[in-house]
């Protein structure tokens, strides 16, 4: 009885942080989090649709946010052209890491493809708009030559992490240092190896 009881505890303690909580790890570089999406795009959201859960969903719990992007720019896992549209997905709830979007306004996303094919976006994936982006973190998402985003990620520059050996940074600290890298800092393959460049005011 008792381990019934334990067992319903823990059942319920779980569905409870998972409806209620939306955790994300520390502050991740760019660049790592263009390597690691399956999609990145500028886009113009052009519609907002909500999918309702059952009716006794009052806080959207199962409800999903669909919004059509107008793409001004593909980058990667994109195969529609200027001005085409793409639906991206999120949950009905913040608390689930769903986010919302404004209808008129231009976004930067880096998000996961289903197996279905569907896109998906979360609190925790890359969300920017072009304003709040660095004249470096600009040219490195725009561009695909050398000093790109792309091409790094491709070279397999994607080990940015406190482990790294030339692009060292640890995403779980907001301080400083890693703000200047995100900001500034690329990892790039030189020599066979990769390391980081522009990072000299950090």
């Amino acid at each position: 009885m008792f381990q019934k009881v334990l067992l319903l505890c823990f059942i319920l303690t779980w569905m409870t942080y998972d409806v209620h909580g939306c955790s994300c790890f520390g502050f991740q570089h760019p660049q790592s989090q263009f390597c690691s999406a399956d999609y990145v795009f500028y886009g113009k959201v052009i519609k907002e649709t909500l999918i309702p859960g059952p009716p006794d969903d009052t806080a959207n719990n199962f409800a999903i946010w669909k919004y059509t992007f107008s793409i001004i720019f593909k980058m990667k896992g994109v195969t529609e052209g200027f001005g085409q549209e793409v639906v991206v997905e999120t949950r009905g709830n913040g608390a689930l890491c769903g986010v919302r979007f404004t209808v008129g306004k231009s976004y930067i996303l880096m998000g996961r493809t289903g197996s279905d094919g569907k896109k998906s976006i979360g609190l925790c994936n890359y969300i920017r708009q072009l304003s709040s982006l660095s004249p470096y973190q600009t040219f490195y998402m725009f561009t695909r030559g050398f000093n790109s985003y792309n091409l790094n990620c491709r070279r397999r520059c994607n080990k940015i992490d406190q482990d790294s050996r030339g692009c060292k940074y640890e995403a779980g600290k907001n301080d400083k240092l890693n703000i200047c890298l995100a900001k500034n800092a690329l990892c790039k393959r030189e020599r066979r190896r990769c390391r980081w460049v522009n990072n000299e005011t950090c």
